[in-house]
């Protein structure tokens, strides 16, 4: 096991380690073996990052004492499943039972019931297969037969008619290969769905251990989070992941709401704010009054609209099944042609053998199988053959903002001077208070120094952090504060007046605006802006020409940087300050009205949205519910892959139909070829010509199939 100090200050450590390590960890034991550690005043575990931060007492044990005492307690902590808390996960249960009520079965046994059904089969005596194979076609007849009842001619009673054509004329073997095919289609269906949900339930875990509970005299005491109750109140300190909605008390944060808005930058909570379930503290300590817990939170409403969204996809029906049952009416009645015409039985169940969905069938599987494979040879995984024809029929694109259209760290745009300061200097004092910190802010300026070649030597005392305000110092004996409006022209009381004009037109222009001030005078205000990847614009210009007619951006940062990003990329509109809830209805809204959408999103905020739409896409670096929530993935941290998304699913799509009416028109061919040639003598084993020719056709197509989709220069 390897345990490194990731970031440390006096009294404060996080160490990292990898996932592995604390994988099937008891999160509430190790939470408390930490807690017993000497010195140690408070303690945050995240199994999911493998992080662990320490608070501890200075005078007692040192951040080495930490690492090797950490290190010893992870060693002998239990494994044991990890509660649930945040996330009610019964529904997800729900859905799992009804997914083996209908036939699935769970991971553990799933794929040794197939295997031993296989290795029944083969080993079989012969003298058994004939009553064995008839005992397996019951299933088979009875949906057929069911099929029936329901006034409902499709691939259910084809399949049903072809084991039974196959049983009447003896030939055991032609039913038991045809049972033996349907039910390892059957299997991949279910082991699909299975994953997906067992996967999701993963995703849905906050996985909180212990939580300080400040009682009314003030004292602090860990508890186990099971045991808050709504009006509680509990403390939470920088690093923590909120587990409840609640109001905050007392105390300052910075609060990293990504998970819910997408916004990148901290959001300042204070006396009186909310909090949210499943948002973390970046810097700074606040009391919060429980107000929600599980269910009842913002997290899990996120959840419920993911799993709507995904019940609602699991009833669509693939395009080969649909295409087949098709063709289902007129096989049936080519049969029947046959049989009034020639008044032979033998020619009349030959039809059945030489039928359009068995190519069918056959190819469009093997080409969706081909063109994920060579989907991700190429940055694009494709979750199965739905979201390639799914989105090779949209017309709308809903881009999200933060690390979608723009890169998921800000970017320092401009500077602005004031009172005789040169933006040289004033950037060079700028990044040398910020550059002791490794907030996202903090690390644009120093990059934008970097880039301009602006030398930033240690020429100030000690750097004071003060959490949810900014960055205060001595820089050549002068107090030098970098920060919010609210710290330097409030708390510091600095005069701004004269950057009023030019911070109204930045914030109407979608920047976000930092100060900095020397001696109660400003020395500058600093732009901080989004940055749109460079390849964004060429990528939506591409996707125009590939046939999608509308885009839009939606976005949970404010209308202005919402608006400035869509009129920069030429979007067709962007909507900003949206929940996920308000996304989700706009995807569901455009949908009703016809539209054919896909969302492309990259934070756990955008889940529920994905999950609403036609097609879900996920960024590499999405969030990990995104990341389960999507249909494609895109595999390189670019827009690029969602072009080449987009010409792979066109030209499956193109490829299925040449190759279901390539298998039309040839068997229609074969049956009337099996019209004319002369039935072979009784007793004999000859074989239909048109049957042999069908069952070439279907290699061919098949071979078809799976032929590159990009053979072209992308």
């Amino acid at each position: 096991m390897h345990l490194a100090i990731a970031h440390s200050l006096p009294g404060r450590v996080r160490f990292r380690t990898s996932i592995r390590t604390l994988a099937g960890k008891d999160n509430a034991a190790l939470s408390a073996a930490l807690s017993g550690i000497a010195g140690v005043k408070g303690v945050s575990v995240n199994l999911k990052s493998g992080g662990i931060l320490v608070h501890f007492d200075v005078q007692i044990a040192s951040e080495q004492d930490m690492l090797s005492e950490v290190t010893q307690a992870i060693a002998q902590t239990p494994e044991c499943e990890s509660a649930n808390t945040a996330a009610d996960l019964s529904s997800v249960k729900k859905a799992a039972a009804a997914f083996q009520a209908g036939g699935g079965k769970t991971g553990e046994t799933q794929e040794p019931s197939y295997l031993r059904y296989q290795l029944f089969r083969l080993l079989t005596p012969t003298f058994l297969r004939p009553l064995l194979t008839i005992i397996r076609a019951i299933p088979y007849i009875a949906a057929g037969l069911k099929s029936l009842g329901r006034r409902r001619l499709d691939i259910s009673v084809l399949d049903a008619a072809a084991v039974s054509a196959a049983i009447a004329r003896s030939d055991i073997r032609s039913a038991s290969t045809l049972m033996m095919l349907l039910k390892t289609g059957e299997y991949l269906e279910a082991w699909a769905k299975h994953r997906s949900r067992e996967n999701l339930a993963d995703a849905l875990s906050l996985n909180v251990g212990q939580v300080w509970l400040r009682s009314d005299d003030g004292e602090e005491r860990q508890v186990p989070f099971a045991e808050v109750q709504s009006g509680d109140s509990i403390v939470l300190r920088s690093g923590a992941l909120i587990p409840v909605d609640g109001k905050v008390l007392e105390g300052r944060a910075i609060v990293n709401e990504a998970a819910l808005t997408g916004e990148p930058l901290g959001s300042e909570k204070s006396s009186g704010s909310t909090v949210h379930a499943g948002t973390v503290i970046e810097e700074g300590e606040i009391v919060a009054q429980v107000r929600g817990k599980g269910k009842d939170t913002r997290f899990q409403q996120i959840i419920t609209l993911i799993e709507e969204g995904q019940n609602a996809k699991a009833d669509v029906e693939i395009r080969a099944n649909k295409i087949a049952d098709k063709t289902v009416p007129f096989i049936f009645a080519a049969s029947a042609l046959t049989l009034f015409f020639t008044r032979n039985p033998i020619k009349a169940s030959s039809v059945l053998s030489v039928d359009y969905s068995c190519a069918i069938k056959l190819a469009t599987p093997l080409a969706f199988l081909a063109a994920i494979r060579e989907g991700l040879q190429n940055g694009v995984f494709f979750k199965g053959g739905a979201p390639m024809e799914h989105f090779a029929a949209c017309d709308t694109i809903v881009f999200d903002k933060t690390g979608t259209l723009t890169m998921s760290s800000p970017s320092l745009a401009r500077l602005i001077p004031y009172n005789g300061f040169g933006e040289t200097d004033a950037l060079k004092i700028a990044a040398c208070l910020e550059e002791h910190f490794p907030h996202p802010v903090a690390k644009a300026v120093v990059a934008k120094a970097l880039a301009l070649n602006v030398r930033h030597n240690e020429e100030h005392t000690t750097v004071k952090y003060i959490a949810a305000h900014g960055i205060a110092s001595e820089y050549q004996g002068k107090h030098t504060i970098i920060g919010s409006r609210h710290f330097i022209g409030e708390d510091e009381g600095v005069d701004i007046s004269v950057a009023e004009d030019d911070e109204q037109k930045a914030i109407h222009e979608g920047y976000s605006v930092l100060y900095l001030a020397q001696e109660k005078k400003l020395i500058a205000i600093l732009l901080i802006k989004d940055a749109i990847r460079p390849e964004a614009a060429e990528v939506i210009a591409m996707l125009k020409a590939l046939g999608v007619k509308r885009m839009y951006l939606l976005s949970g940062d404010n209308q202005n940087a919402a608006s400035r990003i869509a009129r920069e990329l030429k979007l067709d509109g962007g909507r900003g300050g949206l929940l996920p809830q308000d996304k989700t209805a706009i995807v569901k809204n455009l949908r009703e009205m016809g539209c054919r959408v896909a969302f492309v999103g990259d934070g756990m905020n955008d889940s529920p949205a994905m999950s609403a739409a036609d097609v879900g896409i996920a960024m590499k670096d999405g969030a990990e519910l995104a990341l389960h929530a999507s249909d494609i993935t895109l595999k390189e941290s670019s827009l690029y892959p969602l072009v080449v998304a987009r010409i792979m699913s066109q030209r499956v799509m193109k490829r299925i139909t040449w190759n279901t009416n390539a298998a039309i028109i040839l068997n229609s061919i074969f049956i009337l070829m099996g019209l004319l040639e002369k039935t072979p003598p009784p007793g004999t084993s000859g074989t239909s010509r048109s049957i042999w020719l069908h069952n070439l056709t279907s290699l061919f197509l098949s071979i078809n199939a799976m032929r590159p989709l990009l053979s072209e220069s992308k």
